[in-house]
């Protein structure tokens, strides 16, 4: 039987809750293989999770990037190829 306990994790305490003690109760049950996908599927969660927010940083970073580098001061720029006589291609 699982009851509430605290899991040490690196540097990282985490108090299982009765929640997750009930869900690791059902999990119990499951065959080795349905664990892993399970154990995969929260890790993708968790990664995805990640992925979305550092794709928003980087968003929001570009976003001010180019409002700095987009202004009149340096549209001279915006033709260096003329500018310094490079030919396309």
């Amino acid at each position: 039987m699982l009851h509430e306990m605290e899991v040490e994790m690196t540097t990282l305490n985490v108090a299982i809750t009765p929640r997750v003690t009930e869900v690791l109760g059902a999990v119990q049950r499951f065959t080795a293989l349905e664990r892993l996908a399970l154990a995969k599927l929260l890790l993708d969660s968790l990664l995805a999770t990640e992925t979305a927010d550092e794709t928003d940083w980087q968003k929001l970073s570009l976003a001010a990037f180019e409002q700095e580098w987009d202004n009149p001061d340096d549209a001279i720029y915006d033709n260096w190829r003329e500018l310094y006589g490079v030919q396309p291609g």
